[in-house]
């Protein structure tokens, strides 16, 4: 039993090839796992917002383009950059090794009805992420055009938009969970006035996608090319108030043979099956794949390529100096995350709302900044079987290669990888100073708490049934916990997963000033 177990958890590896797409994604937080300017300048110690007001060119050129206005007058460039520190830890109970010991049971025929007969090895963890720091890098130049003759203001910069990662590989028993996607954009926008009180801009971005499954079966980092575009604008309602609004599209993202699965796409299963459970995941039986004519259907392994979008999100914001004579500001904006028209992302997440509010106070050259922002719980109660990637590949203890479909239970523990997303509070400080070492040089600098949060996996699938009778309990097949042993880590009896997520940075940026 032993020697099968080791074996056979390599499915369970390449399952993971299907939950690192997600799991490489999710450490940035506050907004699922896209930045919005948390990492900018000052925006950063005010909790992001930047919808109607701005205090760093950054900000401007990677939040809504009507902004760049605030920088008629000259040229500005900007350097920054940020220090990010997560934590996540995990918790399981085992029901996904256990899963794939059923599973290659099932393959040899020893275990046909699924009903966890086979006695299951120690298959639990508890461990934590090395995935823990990372350095992020922000460039940004503003130029006014009107010396020119050409009434705009235009704002090219580079920064991550989203990413970074988790690394779960040193304890086998994850399934070798490691992975990292790092979005780096490229944004051009330009601003205009077109009346004293109206501001409007348009920004497109270009990202350079890096994700690397880093799982058996899966390969080595692919990459992609992506844009999307950025419509914005802001209005002057009173001397002291500015409301500000943009909507940005989705930004898709082909990752060519990123996902491995087995038999060519021929079949679900390799050996042991029977009609009724080709039926049965009839709908997962055929897999479209980079096709190879010079691999069978008996022994091949093919590729897919894999479309992820980012989602289309848009922002509303105001921003009010009406108080202490407008040495004041207090900003807030509010982001609506559409995932669930994202692909990939909509069989997880559902839609999401971002709350934010900033403060500053001027004395004299100094700026002193606050913020707090509150983000929804974007993942999903109850998730279904796999449609984007609806099988996976592995091998068995007989060296024989197969496909499994993306059951209930993968799902959720896909999500439990991902937990980053679940941030909901953070607390955000920082200081500018203007005329730092040289009259023409802003210092701005800003340190960020994402509190601890944490969240339990699996009860919320029960009364899920998948298309087949393969992972029961009892007579259904659903995606709660299968081992039949303790709750997990003071969560419910049904959950398979516990995890908890929290993170800090800190970071600093310099604006020359022409």
């Amino acid at each position: 039993m032993k020697n099968k177990s080791r074996s056979d958890w390599k499915l369970g590896a390449a399952v993971g090839t299907a939950l690192s797409l997600g799991s490489g994604a999710a450490v940035a937080g506050p907004h699922g796992f896209d930045l919005h300017n948390v990492f900018h300048g000052g925006s950063a110690a005010m909790a992001g917002t930047s919808i109607a007001h701005v205090e760093d060119p950054v900000s401007a050129i990677f939040g809504n383009p009507a902004t760049l206005t605030t920088y008629y007058g000259g040229t500005n460039f900007m350097f920054g950059a940020t220090f990010y520190m997560p934590r996540a830890r995990m918790t399981h109970d085992g029901s996904a090794g256990y899963a794939t010991q059923l599973h290659g049971a099932y393959i040899a025929g020893t275990d046909s009805a699924g009903d966890g007969s086979l006695a299951a090895a120690s298959q639990t963890f508890d461990a934590t992420s090395k995935a823990d720091v990372y350095a992020v890098p922000t460039v940004g130049v503003t130029q006014d055009l009107t010396g020119l003759g050409i009434p705009v203001v235009l704002g090219v910069g580079v920064s991550a938009t989203s990413g970074i990662g988790v690394d779960y590989k040193h304890s086998s028993n994850s399934l070798g969970a490691a992975a990292e996607l790092i979005n780096l954009g490229v944004n051009a926008g330009v601003g205009m006035a077109i009346s004293p009180n109206v501001d409007v801009g348009v920004a497109v971005t270009i990202t350079y996608a890096m994700l690397e499954a880093g799982l058996t079966g899966s390969g080595g980092m692919t990459h992609d090319i992506g844009f999307r575009a950025t419509l914005g604008s802001r209005m002057k309602l009173s001397p002291n108030m500015t409301v500000g609004a943009y909507v940005q599209t989705e930004q898709p993202h082909e990752y060519d043979n990123l996902h491995v699965t087995s038999l060519h796409g021929k079949r679900p299963f390799s050996g042991g099956t029977t009609a009724t459970t080709l039926s049965a995941y009839g709908t997962n039986a055929t897999v479209d794949c980079n096709g190879d004519a010079q691999i069978t259907a008996s022994v091949g392994v093919c590729r897919q390529d894999v479309r992820i979008e980012q989602p289309r999100n848009v922002g509303l914001g105001f921003a009010y100096t009406g108080m202490m004579n407008g040495n004041l500001l207090i900003s807030g904006d509010i982001t609506h995350k559409a995932w669930s028209d994202a692909m990939f992302f909509n069989e997880f997440y559902d839609d999401q709302e971002v709350y934010s509010i900033g403060l500053q106070l001027t004395q004299g050259p100094m700026q002193w900044r606050l913020g707090y922002g509150y983000a929804d719980d974007p993942l999903k109660d109850t998730v279904q079987e796999g449609r984007h990637i609806a099988t996976i590949g592995g091998i068995n203890n007989s060296g024989e290669v197969y496909t499994s479909p993306m059951y209930g239970l993968f799902m959720s523990y896909f999500q439990a990888m991902e937990t980053p997303v679940i941030y909901k509070h953070r607390i955000t400080a920082g200081f500018g100073l203007e005329g730092f070492l040289a009259p023409m040089l802003t210092l701005d600098t800003h340190v960020a708490f994402q509190l601890e949060e944490d969240k339990c996996f699996g009860a919320g699938q029960d009364g899920l049934t998948d298309a087949g009778t393969m992972y029961e309990t009892g007579s259904t097949a659903k995606g709660i916990s299968l081992t039949g042993t303790a709750d997990v880590a003071g969560c419910a009896i049904k959950d398979h997963t516990k995890a908890t997520v929290s993170s800090f940075h800190l970071g600093g940026s310099l604006t020359w000033s022409f």
